[in-house]
């Protein structure tokens, strides 16, 4: 043998299959992952471990195997699968490419099963065994492990492309909500289109379909995916999953109703999204997409739509809680010279918004070992603490962790489901023990006052919606009105039509034959409400538009002649104690309505009390309607019309949280020197 042939022989050869491991704060799963690899009958592999910039011990947990074949790389922060996965691709050496997030496992004959059928079939570009995984419906109160060649059952086998390449659109009670139908666990495949078909980053987007986006990009260039035809391996399944933080199950275990939280606000606080980096947030089907970066850009551009204030004596406020639909308004603070803080709850909705918040100036103080200490050394002059239900229970802890420094309590949503959820007693405390409460109509006030003793103390207490928008958005930008144009009124919807069986708007028919288009605003408010636009569809009526952010809300929306809000009948009969939620809350749309100029149409519930249309009549600018054929009369009165629109538009200032905001801090500083109650 020849010096150059021995020196060859004894030259490592690359392993045939390269097993990519992403994985962030799974330290725990590592032993269950890393084991079954080693467990493989097919042992010509290598693992690309890409640490995730996790805080735990995962690096100490992979130095325990001492195997050449395990190649650990670290990267300095959190970047998200995408870049981890692309990252751990250009590492591998393998001719085939396997995937083993390190919350799930492998069955002994995973990687053979792979291997012998992309040797032995050349036309076979990605190959999937089985897999076991965990799963609930609206049927099965309870999760229940299944066996099935995909995550869409068994049919898929034999018309791979086809399910790839025409999606089928999940069920909102679907447990996978994002149409995926191969998890990574399952998939070997070749590595031909490896150049044209790569990984995003979270620069690009942050979806929970990147694997299906994936595979969707191997069969549109013409790769055949087959099946081993043998279950070979499990998706893992615990709350912390990726795909389960961002778009959320359709059913959950009933030990656990919130499935700890979901959403754009769950996801950058579990991966620890930096203060500032805006997001390109894209949640499967039925998910609400969010371009932070086309909401808040503006906000970084323009800064305030005024010159700050300097505040005369600045203050220092703990913000704790979250901020619902218009986060933004916190900046206003921030404008105004005050120095603001934030400690956010963790089990969020999918339309909450808590820290790292996605614009820079607010500085978060996390819930850890260290969160009193951090707060003292910072002494706020008071804590600012809301908005909706979801909250309370953090903020009454905070309340008894730091009970000497003043609380300002601002409470949106809802009484009955602060009863619903067993935090009335939480509620009750908070009401009582807070320097001043917000409340953000005079009805919430009243039905606290007439359902507690003692809570509600009227020298400590301001009337102020909670989820007011900034002033950024209330440009001059005005659009004609299409009832200009063609001599027909025109309404409009930005959000939810319809919400556990009720709907908010009339019904689409009887619009129509009284002449009135309604344009809806979007995609998946239209989902949500698939039931009532379709009594719709192919109507010249109804207008279907995808969502608008709020640098456009007065350019796109004030062409219209009128908005809807809630629209319902009350049967309190004037007795707040006989108030149901729609009676007292006053939704989130309103603020975008404002800022647009828009009237709201209003059902006309005279001799019940009703907070939207209190509003509305206070400003004078409801469109106040008995049945629909008044409705029709209204709208179709421009000179009405007209004036109201003069109304709604000159109103604007009242319905801006910066315009408020001295009303809001003057109110603070008061009952902060009133001292405690």
């Amino acid at each position: 043998m020849s010096r150059e042939d021995a020196a060859a022989r004894a030259a490592p050869r690359p392993a045939k299959v390269s097993v990519l491991m992403p994985t962030y704060r799974q330290a725990h799963f590592l032993p269950r992952a890393v084991g079954s690899l080693l467990d493989q009958t097919f042992q010509d592999w290598e693992l690309i471990v890409v640490d995730d910039g996790s805080p735990d011990d995962t690096a100490d947990v992979v130095a325990q195997w001492d195997d050449p074949r395990i190649k650990y790389h670290r990267l300095d922060r959190n970047e998200g699968l995408g870049f981890a996965l692309g990252f751990a691709l250009r590492a591998a050496v393998g001719a085939y490419v396997a995937y083993l997030p390190s919350d799930d496992h492998y069955d002994p004959h995973h990687l053979a099963n792979a291997v012998a059928m992309l040797d032995g079939e050349p036309d076979c570009y990605a190959c999937y065994g089985g897999l076991r995984w965990w799963t609930t419906n609206a049927s099965k109160p309870f999760r229940v492990r299944v066996t099935s060649a995909s995550l869409r059952g068994d049919d898929v086998v034999g018309a791979e492309e086809q399910a790839l390449l025409d999606l089928t659109e999940p069920l909102l009670s679907d447990d996978v909500r994002n149409g995926n139908v191969f998890a990574l666990v399952q998939v070997v495949h070749r590595r031909d289109h490896e150049a044209a078909v790569t990984w995003p980053t979270r620069s690009e987007i942050v979806s929970d379909g990147l694997e299906r986006d994936y595979w969707r990009e191997f069969a549109r260039r013409g790769a055949r995916f087959r099946y081993t035809g043998e279950v070979s391996c499990e998706w893992g399944d615990h709350p912390d999953q990726r795909h389960k933080i961002i778009g959320g199950r359709g059913a959950v275990h009933p030990t656990d109703p919130t499935g700890r939280g979901f959403g754009l606000a769950r996801y950058r606080q579990f991966y620890g999204i930096e203060s500032g980096l805006a997001l390109n947030w894209r949640a499967g089907f039925w998910g609400l997409p969010h371009d932070q970066r086309k909401r808040y850009g503006p906000l970084h551009a323009t800064g305030s739509r005024r010159p700050a204030v300097a505040a005369d004596e600045p203050l220092r406020i703990l913000v704790v809680g979250e901020l619902g639909f218009n986060p933004e308004r916190i900046l206003a603070l921030v404008e105004a010279g005050h120095s603001v803080r934030g400690s956010w709850i963790t089990r969020t909705q999918a339309w909450q918004t808590v820290g790292p918040l996605p614009f820079p100036g607010v500085e978060d103080i996390p819930f850890d070992g260290d969160w009193t200490r951090r707060v003292r050394e910072y002494a706020p002059h008071f804590i600012y603490a809301l908005l909706n239900w979801q909250a309370l229970s953090t903020i009454g802890r905070v309340l008894d962790e730091v009970p000497d420094i003043p609380m300002v309590f601002h409470f949106k949503e809802g009484p009955h489901l602060v009863a619903e959820m067993g935090l009335w007693p939480v509620m009750v405390k908070v009401l009582r023990h807070s320097a001043g409460v917000v409340f953000i109509n005079q009805e919430c006030r009243e039905f606290f006052e007439r359902s507690t003793k003692g809570c509600v103390d009227a020298d400590r207490v301001l009337i102020l919606d909670g989820d007011l928008p900034k002033a950024n958005w209330m440009t001059d930008d005005w659009s004609p009105k299409l009832s200009a144009l063609d001599g027909e009124p025109h309404t409009v919807c930005v959000g939810r039509i319809r919400v556990e069986g009720r709907n908010f708007l009339e019904p689409m028919p009887v619009l129509e034959k009284a002449g009135v288009h309604v344009h809806v605003y979007g995609e998946t408010y239209q989902k949500w409400s698939r039931d009532w636009i379709e009594t719709g569809r192919g109507s010249r009526f109804l207008h279907l538009h995808p969502n608008v952010e709020p640098v456009d809300w007065v350019r796109e929306l004030s062409k219209y002649d009128a908005a809807w809000p809630h629209v319902h009948e009350s049967s309190n009969e004037g007795d707040l104690r006989r108030a149901h939620w729609d009676d007292l809350n006053l939704p989130a749309r309103l603020g975008t309505y404002a800022v647009a100029g828009l009237p709201w149409i209003v059902r006309n519930n005279s001799g019940h009390r009703v907070a939207v249309q209190s509003l509305a009549e206070r400003h004078g600018l409801g469109v106040v309607f008995d049945d629909i054929d008044d409705l029709a009369e209204r709208l179709w009165d421009t000179t009405g019309m007209d004036g109201l629109t003069e109304r709604a538009r000159a109103a604007r200032p009242q319905f801006s949280f910066d315009d408020q905001l001295p009303v809001l801090i003057n109110f603070c500083r008061r009952v902060v020197e009133m001292g405690p109650r």
